[in-house]
């Protein structure tokens, strides 16, 4: 969800794939943008991880796909899955608004200073 679209979606706890959060856009795009996060674990199939955390609420998108890739493609069949994946750790992320008026004002981010606390943090689920 993204800023301006975000109040058909509940807080919560989520668990999913970085697969399954992707979007398959007819033209290629930034996608499977999630909000208002306190954290986000990234995980093997073992277990072991990587946990991300702020002190203000952040945005996230994680996908299969370096930047490069999925700016460059001109059709999903031009991307070519990484030998890893892009997580993007945002604090703030401009709206999608509609095509009759664009993004409203409260819902676009302005250049500014920002100073906030994040966190990453190795982990490992023990079986």
């Amino acid at each position: 969800n993204y800023p301006d679209r975000k109040t058909g979606y509940r807080m919560g706890l989520y668990k999913s794939t970085v697969d399954a959060m992707f979007v398959p856009y007819l033209i290629p795009q930034d996608n499977g943008l999630r909000t208002d996060n306190r954290y986000v674990r990234l995980t093997t199939a073992d277990g072991i991880g990587m946990e991300f955390s702020s002190t203000e609420p952040f945005n996230f998108n994680c996908y299969n796909y370096t930047t490069e890739n999925l700016s460059k493609a001109k059709y999903t069949y031009n991307l070519v899955k990484a030998d890893g994946v892009t997580f993007n750790f945002d604090y703030q992320t401009t709206g999608v608004g509609c095509t009759a008026i664009g993004v409203l004002d409260k819902y676009q981010t302005i250049p500014q200073a920002i100073q906030f606390t994040s966190s990453i943090k190795p982990f490992k689920i023990k079986k």
